[in-house]
């Protein structure tokens, strides 16, 4: 029912994700490894100890957008894509199917709400803490170790893993990409809310019984994206693609003003 990708690049987390994933409520169908260039060496004895994964090694290096590429050749009615830095608790999947059948949108671990006008919202304005609660969703409660979330929420864009319908791929696809140096995160909400009406939804996580991240410290290493030099500045450059030339309006935004 449920093909798992997951990305190696320069984390070596592989063999914890991928117990945590045979630790689910609800087993994969599958686990694809999408090994890129060789900044950690590959393992394909994992294979051979668990026989529900498959290795595929690729010495150069497709991005963010490669594993979407991956996503394409799933044979299951559900796909989740999670990064190299993210370890599910074991009734994520379970939570996961339940609230993409029911609400038929993107499940993913954090998210993002965009403000008003805003064309860098992942740069927090005035006092930091607060912007960071009310627009970063999920990830937000630094007291905590695992993601946390008050209730279900529709968020603008999904960030760390994706749970979706693989029928989904279509509206991903279905636009060209601006750029593929970053930005899937973006891409796979707007794509899918204009061409499709799909949205996207963090869940509530109680960290007692469920959280799509157990292991939030793993992505404040130097490899985390958002540490990128350029990297604020460079997605503002999406978010006006994707407003001002694609029509996609964020949840909090007033369309009257975008004319």
């Amino acid at each position: 029912m449920i093909t798992v990708i997951l990305t190696v690049w320069k984390r070596n987390n592989l063999e914890e994700q991928i117990n945590a994933l045979l630790s689910q409520t609800v087993l994969p169908s599958k686990i694809w490894v999408y090994h890129c260039k060789f900044n950690v060496a590959p393992d394909i004895s994992l294979c051979e100890r668990f026989p529900m994964v498959e290795y595929q090694v690729n010495t150069g290096d497709l991005g963010y957008f490669g594993r979407f590429s991956l996503a394409l050749h799933a044979k299951t009615p559900y796909i989740y894509i999670l990064d190299d830095d993210v370890i599910p608790s074991v009734t994520w999947l379970e939570t996961c199917l339940e609230l993409c059948s029911r609400y038929n949108s993107i499940i993913s671990a954090t998210g993002r709400i965009v403000p008003q006008d805003d064309y860098m919202p992942e740069r927090p304005k005035g006092e930091k803490e607060k912007f960071i609660r009310k627009y970063f969703v999920g990830d937000n409660y630094d007291e905590y170790a695992e993601n946390y979330c008050l209730n279900n929420t529709e968020v603008d864009f999904g960030c760390n893993s994706w749970f979706f319908k693989s029928e989904w791929l279509i509206y991903f696809w279905g636009i060209r990409p601006f750029t593929t140096q970053t930005g899937e995160d973006i891409h796979f909400s707007a794509s899918c809310l204009l061409l499709g009406g799909i949205k996207t939804m963090v869940p509530r996580q109680d960290i007692t019984n469920v959280s799509g991240n157990m292991r939030k410290h793993y992505g404040y290493d130097d490899f985390a994206t958002w540490k990128k030099s350029n990297f604020i500045e460079d997605r503002e450059t999406l978010f006006r693609y994707w407003i001002r030339d694609k029509g996609w309006i964020p949840i909090s935004w007033n369309v009257e003003e975008l004319k």
